[in-house]
């Protein structure tokens, strides 16, 4: 009777790993990287002290959630001489392979469409993460472009639940500037906002309109008619997956950059 070859070990490199759109990511990568052989193993691999025990581990290939910007870990995986691919928002350069969202588009697209609405005075509230300050500084830079006035930005140090979100648009209406819309940079803070704009008798879209980003759709279910921008977390995931195997069985050169398409959904909150 012959035997399986054991599964070979892929690490995965991401500051955390709780939140709702990286974690099905995760899962659809890990789903199409088993049957080739292939698990994903997390630990602490961010910090580049870490990188010895990563070492030991012999690892097949690397995954990175967000750009792979810090020097020390940056020339600790070129040491390994392993496939990486760096997946969400790609560092300048990539190290290996990126499979990516265009974050900064997805701001500018935010602009345009608020621009578009006839709104002028605009605010945007983001967390402090690579890929939403991506989108952050696309809206920034396009609504300055477009003559819009950019009367307040409010970046959110940690947006890991509702209250967060609440939080960051209680921190918005403290500004005391008067804005007619606000582009959300995710899920939570969408939904936060139309929730909080609520509490206080605001109207949406009549006295305020919220423009969110949904990685896996949930925007639209917890704010019911909320337009978005988007994409589809699990197919990044199972697209990073592809283009791992595709660099461990030789068939696809270091150098390659695939981006995910942005959508827009259009509903009743702009």
């Amino acid at each position: 009777m012959s035997l399986l070859p054991p599964p070979r070990l892929v690490a995965l490199i991401a500051p955390r790993l709780d939140t709702g759109p990286m974690s099905r990511a995760i899962q659809a990568c890990a789903e199409r990287l088993a049957p080739e052989g292939y698990f994903l193993a997390a630990g602490p691999w961010h910090d580049p002290a870490m990188l010895p025990q990563l070492a030991a581990l012999q690892p097949a290939a690397a995954l990175v959630m967000g750009p792979l910007d810090e020097p020390a870990l940056r020339a600790g995986l070129a040491a390994l001489e392993i496939p990486v691919v760096e997946t969400w928002n790609a560092s300048a350069h990539p190290l290996d392979t990126a499979v990516v969202i265009d974050n900064e588009e997805a701001g500018r697209a935010a602009a345009r469409h608020l621009a578009e609405k006839r709104h002028a005075m605009v605010a945007c509230i983001s967390a402090d993460n690579p890929w939403e300050r991506a989108r952050r500084q696309g809206f920034i830079s396009a609504a300055a472009g477009l003559g819009l006035d950019r009367v307040a930005d409010i970046v959110q140090p940690e947006v890991l639940q509702m209250n967060d979100g609440r939080m960051a648009f209680l921190r918005l209406l403290a500004t005391n500037t008067i804005f007619d819309a606000v582009f959300c940079t995710s899920d939570l803070l969408a939904a936060a906002a139309v929730s909080e704009a609520h509490n206080r008798d605001l109207h949406v879209p009549q006295d305020l309109a919220v423009l969110g980003f949904t990685d896996d759709g949930s925007a639209a279910q917890w704010a019911q008619g909320l337009t978005t921008l988007g994409v589809d977390a699990a197919e990044l995931g199972r697209r990073a997956a592809q283009v791992l195997l595709d660099r461990l069985q030789g068939e696809l050169a270091p150098g390659q950059h695939q981006t995910l398409d942005v959508t827009f959904e259009t509903r009743l909150s702009t």
